[in-house]
């Protein structure tokens, strides 16, 4: 079985009398321990389908499986509870906490699991922390870190969960070219050693050649679906 299905997925929005169709009759299937790659010019509807496979938003036609379930039959606790035990997500724009330091913004999911001990969690952080990099940062807010260290923080937060999906929009956006290599191999280790499901929304041609399979939207449409 397929971990991720989208079975002739439409979504529609309205903006004011105008009906605009982001993702028009898409139909994908994602195994376990894919690294693939969504790709596409700026409003093809990327992004979209990302939103889609988490739960941010539900399709207006068609179906979502996660794991074989309709997430489109799914109350918000359990959509609530999908994203955060089996999905990850890393957002071009980090939307990390500033208020928040380090340890404090990757530990956050962990909370809201609220299935950890103190001290377990304080050993998951500090693992997944030193794995991307960043121990001897991890006292440090946001706003004192540069813009690879912050994505770091952001990989992290993702894969604290030990999640079986990662969802990475745009995730080499903002990054210079070398730090944005050095996040890929991090993120394609972590797909070999652990397996984990890996599926980008990017038109970086540095993420587009690393994957296993590219997907490529035109208008909101399946264009091409490739594997190497």
């Amino acid at each position: 079985m397929p971990l991720v299905e989208l079975d002739h997925v439409d979504k529609q929005y309205s903006l004011g009398k105008t009906t605009v169709h982001a993702v028009e009759d898409v139909s994908l299937t994602f195994d376990r321990g894919e690294f693939a790659t969504i790709a596409g010019p700026s409003g093809s509807g990327k992004t979209t389908v990302l939103n889609l496979i988490g739960c941010i938003d539900l399709p207006t036609d068609g179906e979502v499986r996660i794991d074989g379930e309709s997430t489109s039959g799914l109350s918000d606790a359990e959509r609530t509870d999908l994203r955060l035990h089996t999905l990850g997500f890393i957002f071009q724009s980090f939307n990390l906490i500033d208020v928040l330091d380090v340890y404090q913004n990757v530990e956050f999911p962990l909370l809201l699991q609220g299935e950890l001990s103190s001290d377990v969690r304080r050993e998951r952080v500090e693992t997944i922390v030193d794995r991307v990099g960043l121990l001897e940062h991890i006292d440090h807010r946001p706003n004192e870190l540069s813009g690879g260290q912050r994505q770091r923080v952001a990989i992290a937060r993702a894969l604290v969960t030990y999640p079986q999906i990662v969802l990475a929009d745009e995730p080499t956006a903002n990054l210079d070219t070398d730090t944005g290599r050095t996040i890929l191999d991090l993120m394609a280790e972590i797909n070999q050693t652990e397996e984990t499901t890996f599926i980008f929304s990017s038109h970086d041609p540095n993420i587009i050649e690393r994957g296993d399979r590219v997907i490529r939207l035109v208008d909101g449409r399946i264009d091409d679906d490739t594997r190497s």
